[in-house]
Order: C-alpha cells, then structure tokens, then sequence
C-alpha cells in the first residue's frame, strides 16, 4: 500500500519518506462502507504554510453554566476566579477545573434551539457536541445531528457553594419581595415638615400578603437589617396586609441586588447574590418564594410556583437542583381582568422531590408546610417518564428542535482536563481544533537526528494547554494501541513563561522551564498605540510617539519602563489629565511582569530539534497576547533571513542541500522554524488590526522564502484575514459548518476542485480526528483521519467512548 505525502510535489518523490511526518490514515469510501487505509505523511523539509480549521461548538452568552460560584452567564465567567463543574465520562463523576473563556463573533449564522419538555432550554451553534444516552452506551452529538427522539443527559444535582456576603434575613426579604412586593422610586417637587419645597426623589417598598406568618418575619427582617421602623397597615382595598417602608437605602440595597423598579412581573430574574450563596441561603430565598406565589393542594401531592417571567423560573428550576428536586415549566394562559395573559408555572410532583423540598426547604407558612407534611408518599419516588442514570445524571426528552438566527457573539469555554462542563443543566464540552497543531509538534520533535537537528518548533500558546504535551497520553492508551502507539511524553519541550510570573508558576508546581521577557525599546511608538487602543493622532497617541522618540534618541536601546514614565512627568506643555492618562497606562504594561531592558534573545528560545513553547495564557487581554507574537515573530524572521544568507552562500560552495548537510547544523546558526499558532483568527482578524497583523502578513508573504513555515489553527476561517487564505498551500480542515467559513475554504480550492467542499465535509466518518486535507501542491484533497497524540493533550474535544476494541466494533466505529 503506497503512502501519500502532502506537500511535495512530483519532482520531489524521489526523497521518499524522508523528511516527512506521520499524521494519519486516508479515509476510503467502497459503497456504504468508510474505512482507514493509507498513512498519510507531512512533508517537513520545505516552508509550508497550513491552515487547520475545526469545528467550532459554542453556546449563547446568557447561557447559565455552573461554577464554584453558582451558575451564572457565560460571557461573565472570570477565569482568574472561577472553576468549572466538569463530567468525567469515563469514571462517571463530577470534579472542579480550571478552565479558559473562548468568545467568537458571528454574522448571519443560524443556531440550534434545543427546547425540552421539562422547560428549560439550550442555544447552540450546530457543531456543539452534548451527551447522550443509549442503552448503556453514552456519547457525544453534535446539535444539529440530534433529533427529538434523542436522550440528552442533564446533572440533576450540583454540589453547594458557600460564597454568602449578605444575611439569610435578606435571601428571605429577595424571596418576598420578587414575589408580592413592589419597589418604586418619583422624581419630583416635594414639601417638607416645615412646608418648604424641594426638588428631591421619595422611593417606596412594599410587601402584599395575606398570610401572618410572612408579613411578621418580613417586618422583623426589614427593621433587623436595616435598623429602621417599618410600617404595616391593612388595605381596604383587597383582602390583604401591607409591609412598608420608605427609607431610601432599602431600596437602593434591593436594587442593587437585582430586583427592578417599577413594574417588574416580566422581567424578573433569580439574583446572582442567590445563585453564589449557601443551600441555606438560597433555601430561605425558595421558602420565601413559595409562601407567596406557591400554590400546595390539599392532598399535598404537588408544589406549583406561577409567575410571567420564563426566566425566572427556569433560574428558580436551577435553583432547586442544588436540593436534586426535579421540576416542570409549562405555560398557562391566565385570565385579568376579562383578559387572557401568557403566564407560566413551575411544578414539583415526583415524591422524592417533594420529600426532599419538605426537609430541606420547610416554608414559613404554616398552612402551606402542613399540606406537603399531610403528603401520603407512594411506592414509586422518581418521574416515572423519566429516565434516571444515577442520583446525579438524568436523560432530558426534547420538545422541539428549531434553528434561531439574530445572535452575534457566542461563547465556549475551554477545560483541559475533562473538556465538558454543565450548561443550562445540561451536560456540554468545550470544542477544539488544537489536537493537530500537537500531533505537528510531536512528530518533528521525533524525526531522526540528522534531521531534526536542523528544525525547531515554536508554539505560541495563547490558552495554556500545550504544557501537557510534557505527560503521556495514558487514558487513550487503547485507541493508541490500535494505531501502533504507545503513549509518550514528549520530553523535548521547553515551556518559557513571562519573568514576572515564572516564579508565581514555580510556586503554583506549574510545569515549566524558562522565564522569558520583552525590551521596551523593541517595541515602537506605533507598537505602544496599538497595545493601548490609541489613536495615534489623538493627544495621548501624540505623546507616546514623542516620547519613544526622545528616549531612543537619548539612550538608544537602553531603557525600561520606569525610564518612559519618568520621560512622561517631564512633558510641560501637554494637558495634566492627558500625562496622567498615559502614566496609568505604562505602570499597567508595567504589571504585565513582561518588560525588561535586557530582552530574552531569540537564540535562547529557539532550540535545535526541540519545541519551545510561549504560555502567554496569564494574560486575559489579547492585545497583550499579540503583542508577545508579534514581537517574537518579528526577530524570529530577521534571524532566519541573515541565517538564510549564509545558507545559500554555503550551498553555492557546498553545492548541495543545507537541510542534509551535518556540517551546516552549528549552534550558532538560528535552524529552520515551525511556527504554530492557535486562536489564529484572534491575531489576525479579517476585519480589524491587532499589534500582530503586520508581523504575522509579513511571515505569511516572506516568510517562505527565509525558511520559515506558519501553521494556524482556527475555529472561524470565515473571521480570519484574508491574506492567511490565499498564502497557506495546505488547509486541514475539520468538520464545520457555518456558511461563511466554508466559504472561505472554497477560495482555496477553486482553482483546481469544482466539487463542492461541503459534500467531502458530510462524507467524513463523525469520529475524533476527521478532516480533509486540500493540497495545493498536488491540487488534491483527501479524507483522513489524525492520528491520536501519544502525549496528553490538554485542548482537544472528549472523545465519543472510553472503552475496549470489542466494544467499538460493536458499535461499529
């Protein structure tokens, strides 16, 4: 069986596999039926650029994920401060990571509404993959690929968090308030006790309700809370007891907590304070609700909550998986006034949930609580329409699947170790596309001595999961088997951190290895511009140009950031606020733990035959990571030119090949460079400049020529600039789906393929590491399969299941 190699073409055949890198098997179609044939090889010996371009499954932002601090929206996850609650498919439990914020524009895309019977629903676009249940098989799907016959498996529980920073007094007064009271705020001309008027704001709050018990404890809570005196007082007008006060830093509290002015019965949503605090917080927050607008029979065989806002009560439905208690949300129309109003309603039936909300939420109403302890509990305790995999995991039938467009912005998170998190209940992963930039870097870094000796590779790590590249790739260890490999660290790479937080990582037992930093002189006037957000001709921008401009006149090379603020503070005749603006600025570059006068040389981070790897990952801003890129990226292509100089001048003496030549691989020469690039769309973007667009499409125009080869992963061909189409020679491509990014792709083969892409793209078996490769050397494209990474690889997608050869073939994989 012959061996195909990309990126050689017909007059380079003679140098047979030398050279080259093993990524995969070819995908072969015989009817029906796909399997692997041909290994696939890589040629290594010529500058290449790759584009590799993978699917790209995310989630809206109001999207409620859960975290050790209660769910909240996923646009709002703060990677410094919050962890994710991920699913280990494999041993079937829950465990807390880290993880990494991915947000990614969309334009004119359709997204798929996944809505479930039990009311709560999810909004992705069509390549995210959730959890599904068969037998006793679960897997992983994408949405667009799920039908309503499908079985979505949810977390019917989620562990406590104990992050309170008010008082269970002001969860109950929340509960109250949200459900029967009103908070209003008049501007207006007013009289005072003596009868002089003023202009001035008076704000009320009130509490309706008919039962004692909740008008006593909401009264005691106000003027315990608060310190003050509250009023209550009967209405003639309804049967029915008022709570009032009108101090105004009780309103002001409450509406900062979250709870509108005005009329709010639509638009009303569970607090954060509520979702980041403790069981018994967040029990008296529930207690509080139900003994307003909770409805208990007679029998006590059932809980309901009614309100207009579907909002609150799917927050209020994730709520109550903290207690494991099951609900439903149906909508009912509800009748004022001779008119009909869209209302819905949450139900609690089963026993084990009413059981459970009877000891762990007991209301204050009196008469309310007997009717839940009257319940006569019955042999069954589940839904028995409900499907239960174990006390944590239950399947979820879909209602309706539909397709939404309008969403601009969409949201993933990336968590390195069991790639899967909880969103809306339910059970999500985060996608990846960087499994094959580490498959890349792993082959070369194995190549044979007298070759690799002549190549290095360069990860510039923006999300901080290449380090695992350090540890074998143990739990794939059968899949490995299957390809003939066995899992492996690859010890040949280095990991170089910023200075100022290398010893933070030693500290933290992160692995890594070198500490590198930045010279502010390398960085131009125009560089610091970019890096701030700042016009150049505005008066800061006019500023910062001319002092870069006087400090290299003056000390040439040979200053840091301290000299810069201190070049500042001698400007006269520049406005205070203006200095004082970009003084804040360098002392916040100045925090980066990046800068020093004496710069890392890039001979100290390329290394012969090795992987250097830049964890820029610390950083949250991405003008910070470009600028890292851009600047390495920068003196990497001026090494390799002279380098190259002296190469060729060697050849014409030699009269034979440098990469072969033993004698040209002296250290002092900067070797061939792979460099490669994840989140690629985010340096450089089609439609905006970052302080690395000049860097980057000068390595893409010239770089070949010097020896240097660009490999880019990105989940949004459709987002990336222009010039990253039209230069790479070969694209591999995963499965996507987005009209724009296929679009993209086609520019790149419309030279030499009539056959629409999309048509190879459905064609590929749905498994782990499906791709077509285009290749505009040989102007083909193939189906293939990348082979697994025998290193731990801390980015890629979950893999559909963990188990032994017999059982794959069972299920036909």
């Amino acid at each position: 069986m012959y061996e195909i190699i990309i990126g050689r073409t017909e007059s380079e055949r003679k140098l047979g596999l030398e050279g080259t890198i093993f990524i995969g098997k070819m995908y072969v179609r015989m009817g029906q039926t796909t399997s692997l044939s041909n290994k696939v090889f890589l040629d290594v010996i010529n500058p290449h650029i790759i584009l590799i371009s993978g699917k790209r499954g995310c989630l809206s932002g109001e999207t409620k994920i859960f975290t050790n601090h209660g769910y909240k929206d996923i646009k709002d996850f703060d990677e410094s401060k919050d962890k994710i609650w991920s699913f280990n498919k494999e041993k079937r439990t829950f465990e807390w990571e880290n993880a990494k914020l991915l947000k990614y524009p969309i334009n004119n895309e359709k997204l798929v509404k996944i809505e479930f019977k039990d009311g709560k629903s999810l909004i992705a676009t069509k390549e995210h993959p959730l959890l599904l249940e068969y037998g006793k098989y679960i897997f992983w799907r994408n949405a667009n690929e799920i039908n309503e016959k499908d079985k979505i498996i949810s977390a019917n529980y989620v562990p406590e968090v104990k992050n309170d920073k008010e008082s269970e007094k002001i969860a109950r007064l929340l509960g109250f308030v949200l459900a029967d009271g009103t908070m209003n705020i008049r501007k207006g001309r007013f009289k005072d006790g003596r009868g002089c008027y003023y202009n001035g704001n008076k704000g009320r709050l009130r509490i309706f309700n008919a039962c004692d018990e909740v008008l006593k404890i909401a009264k005691d809570d106000l003027e315990k809370e608060f310190n003050i005196n509250v009023k209550r007082y009967k209405r003639n007008d309804c049967n029915c007891e008022v709570v009032e006060t009108k101090h105004q830093k009780v309103i002001k509290k409450f509406n900062e907590l979250g709870i509108p002015l005005g009329k709010k019965a639509g638009i009303i949503r569970v607090p954060n304070i509520v979702f980041e605090s403790s069981n018994k917080f967040k029990s008296n927050f529930i207690s509080a609700l139900f003994c307003c607008d909770g409805y208990v029979p007679l029998n006590g065989n059932s809980l309901d909550y009614s309100s207009k806002s579907k909002e609150f009560l799917l927050d209020l439905q994730l709520l109550l998986h903290h207690f494991s208690i099951e609900s439903v949300i149906r909508k009912k129309m509800a009748k004022c006034n001779g008119k009909l109003f869209e209302n819905y309603r949450l139900f609690i039936t089963d026993n084990h949930s009413i059981k459970t909300f009877q000891k762990e939420i007991p209301l204050f109403s009196k008469y309310k609580q007997n009717r839940i302890i009257n319940h006569k509990f019955g042999p069954v305790e589940r839904r028995k329409k409900t499907m239960y995999i174990s006390n944590e995991l239950v399947c979820s039938k879909i209602k309706n699947i539909s397709e939404i467009e309008g969403i601009s912005e969409v949201f993933d998170l990336n968590v390195p170790k069991n790639h899967s998190f909880v969103a809306n209940g339910i059970i999500s992963h985060n996608s990846g596309k960087s499994h094959s930039l580490g498959v890349i870097a792993e082959e070369i870094s194995n190549l044979p001595e007298n070759i690799a000796q002549n190549i290095s590779v360069l990860i510039l790590d923006t999300m901080g999961i290449f380090w695992t590249m350090k540890f074998p790739n143990d739990r794939e260890e059968d899949l490995l088997n299957m390809w003939n490999l066995k899992p492996t660290a690859t010890l040949k790479a280095n990991i170089f951190i910023p200075k100022g937080y290398f010893n933070y990582y030693k500290e933290q037992k992160f692995p890594c290895d070198y500490s590198f930093s930045i010279a502010p002189s390398e960085l131009s006037a125009l560089d610091w511009c970019s890096v701030f957000n700042l016009e150049v001709l505005d008066p800061i921008g006019i500023l910062t140009d001319n002092v870069i401009d006087r400090l290299q006149e003056a000390k040439g090379k040979n200053y840091d950031i301290k000299d810069i603020i201190i070049e500042i503070k001698k400007e006269t005749k520049i406005e205070e606020k203006v200095k004082n603006g970009l003084e804040n600025l360098f002392m916040t570059a100045d925090s980066w733990g990046l800068f020093d006068k004496n710069a890392t040389p890039i001979k100290d981070i390329i290394d012969r035959g090795k992987i250097s790897i830049i964890d820029t990952s610390i950083y949250k801003d991405w003008n910070v990571k470009c600028l890292v890129s851009s600047i390495i990226a920068k003196k990497l292509l001026l090494e390799r030119m002279v380098a190259r100089k002296l190469e060729e001048l060697k050849e014409i003496e030699k009269g034979y090949s440098y990469f072969f030549s033993e004698e040209l691989s002296k250290k002092e020469q900067m070797p061939l460079v792979w460099i490669l690039v994840d989140e690629m769309h985010e340096m450089l973007p089609k439609n905006k400049i970052t302080p690395a667009t000049d860097a980057f499409v000068q390595l893409l125009r010239e770089g070949r020529q010097p020896g240097i080869s660009l490999v880019m992963a990105t989940q949004q061909p459709g987002e990336i600039h222009r010039d990253a189409i039209t230069q790479s020679d070969i694209v591999i491509s995963h499965r996507i789906t987005a009209k724009n990014d296929i679009d993209a792709l086609k520019e790149i083969m419309q030279t030499y393929l009539s056959a629409d892409i999309l048509k190879y793209l459905n064609e590929l078996p749905k498994l782990a590491g499906s791709a077509i490769i285009l290749d505009d050397n040989s102007e083909r494209i193939y189906p293939i399969r990348i082979r697994p990474r025998f290193s731990w690889h801390g980015g890629e997608s979950p893999k559909a299941l963990h188990i032994k050869r017999e059982q794959l073939i069972e299920l036909g994989l």
